[in-house]
């Protein structure tokens, strides 16, 4: 009986087999296929991102990168992510860039799912001691990096480019324990000539202007030096000039003795012996306007030599012997003046420690600019 039913047995058990077969075939495929039809749609929803790189021709050292987003299937676009971590909401903006490099947009779209590109910008000139930055809202004067580049902004404030080949500022009193440098925007000023190899140097002592209400410090031509200022006072009114006439990006400073020092170096690699004698200055008695004194016009620098004394960020710690200052026990810190003036024939790499809180119709003070 067994016997009789063993082969139809077999055939039913070969057709349970083959129509579990077929089904885990159809199975696998629809699984594959769902998934396929699932992948096609998380890449069309993907936002689509175009950009473009623009060379600013007239304005030396920019880039602009034009970014445009969209969908394929209507979703729209949110927001973009630019390189700098700033969120623009919309599906198009414009991306300044001011060093060469790679640059990554993120794009979202309304759904949320994003999407990234990649673009090259190499087109800028690099950053040297021969090709210098020039700040927004500056435009060239004339001169040449090698012997006073100056630029000018939309005011008439004048500065000079001082470059620094090997990205490192001279100091001469740095093993003098009595002399120390320690101030902030004296540092901030090496990390910057160690990345950009220079500075801005003032083209003139420092004169008062108003702005809005407000005298600020400005390096202007033909203008009466700004006089009986404190160090501190003058340290504050040169941190302040950059905001005030809106210098994005860049500071002011009073001038340290890294920027003091290096600039007489440089001076000196051009004009045998300027910062050692008292040939240039104006020690005539009276105080000139900024820029009057031609002979004091050197690698278009206006002035260092005498006119007034000058202001540093420079610390002096006195000896007990010392007259110009009253000294630390009057919580009193003592910071450096360079230079003569129309009352003190001194030679521009002269300098003088008195407390900060003192001041004369004979001292003023110059600026530094820098990115």
């Amino acid at each position: 009986m067994k016997e009789r039913f063993l082969p139809l047995i077999i055939v039913i058990l070969l057709l349970i087999v083959i129509a579990i077969g077929a089904l885990c075939v159809k199975i696998f495929v629809l699984d594959k296929n769902d998934s396929s039809v699932h992948e096609q749609l998380e890449v069309s929803e993907k936002p689509i991102i175009e950009l473009e790189k623009e060379v600013d021709e007239n304005n030396k050292g920019k880039v602009f990168i034009k970014i445009s987003a969209r969908t394929e299937d209507g979703t729209g676009i949110k927001q973009i992510v630019l390189p700098d971590g700033t969120t623009i909401m919309g599906s198009s903006t414009t991306f300044e860039v001011n060093e060469n490099g790679d640059y990554e947009f993120l794009v979202y779209n309304e759904n949320g799912i994003s999407n990234s590109e990649t673009i090259n910008v190499s087109e800028l000139e690099e950053i040297s001691a021969s090709n210098p930055y020039i700040p927004e809202g500056f435009t060239e004067v004339g001169g040449i990096p090698e012997a006073g580049y100056v630029i000018e902004d939309e005011y008439g404030n004048q500065y000079v480019w001082v470059p620094v080949e090997n990205g490192k500022l001279t100091r001469t009193r740095m093993l003098n324990t009595e002399y120390e440098e320690t101030s902030e925007a004296a540092t901030s000023l090496v990390n910057s000539v160690a990345k950009y190899y220079g500075f801005y140097i003032a083209r003139f002592e420092a004169s008062q202007y108003e702005l809005n209400g407000k005298v600020v410090a400005a390096s202007m031509s033909g203008k009466t030096p700004w006089l009986n200022i404190t160090c501190q006072d003058a340290i504050n009114n040169a941190a302040e000039s950059a905001k005030a006439f809106g210098y994005e990006g860049y500071s002011t400073a009073l001038i340290s003795s890294y920027a003091w020092d290096t600039t007489l170096e440089w001076i000196d690699s051009r004009v045998t012996n300027y910062s050692s004698n008292i040939e240039y200055g104006n020690y005539s008695g009276t105080i000139y306007p900024t820029g009057y004194t031609t002979k004091d016009n050197v690698n278009n620098i206006c002035d260092l030599a005498g006119n007034v004394r000058e202001w540093t960020t420079e610390i002096y710690k006195p000896s007990s012997t010392d007259s110009n200052s009253r000294g630390n026990s009057e919580n009193i810190i003592n910071r450096v003046v360079r230079g003569g003036s129309a009352s003190s024939q001194r030679t521009p790499n002269a300098y003088t420690g008195y407390a900060e809180d003192t001041y004369d119709a004979y001292w003023g003070f110059r600026m530094v600019l820098y990115k």
